[in-house]
């Protein structure tokens, strides 16, 4: 058992800590909000080139790997979360405790990630294939 040495700051290290599945979720959807953040500035920067550079147009990039990269990290962030994002919703919107505790349940969790492990792959086959 390990005691703490007195008055000293102790190093926390996050990897010897086990989150539950919710608290990795909600990690999760704040991580996929950053990456929408960061693919929105980089459909930006899609556009800013195409309305600057006359040679490049939609068409002409369409099957770049940049642009498909893009796609899909857009699109797989944007469904784990909307899907994560509706989870949390429905948690707040029914505070019974049947009912809440079926939302936080762990078969929800795993739900939610299996319908974002398929819809991803599909997005992935329709951006690259």
């Amino acid at each position: 058992m390990y005691t703490h040495p007195g008055n000293r700051p102790r190093f926390l290290s996050l990897m010897a800590i086990k989150f539950p599945l919710n608290a990795k979720l909600s990690a999760m959807h704040r991580i996929t909000g950053l990456i929408l953040t960061v693919s929105l500035l980089g459909y930006l920067a899609l556009v800013h080139l195409i309305i600057i550079h006359p040679t490049v147009s939609l068409t002409s990039i369409h099957d770049h790997c940049i642009v498909n990269c893009l796609n899909s990290v857009f699109w797989s962030a944007l469904t784990f979360h909307w899907l994560s994002g509706l989870r949390h919703l429905l948690a707040e919107h029914f505070t019974e405790p049947n009912t809440y505790q079926i939302i936080n349940s762990s078969k929800v969790s795993y739900l939610l990630l299996i319908t974002w492990l398929i819809i991803s792959l599909s997005i992935i086959y329709q951006a690259w294939y």
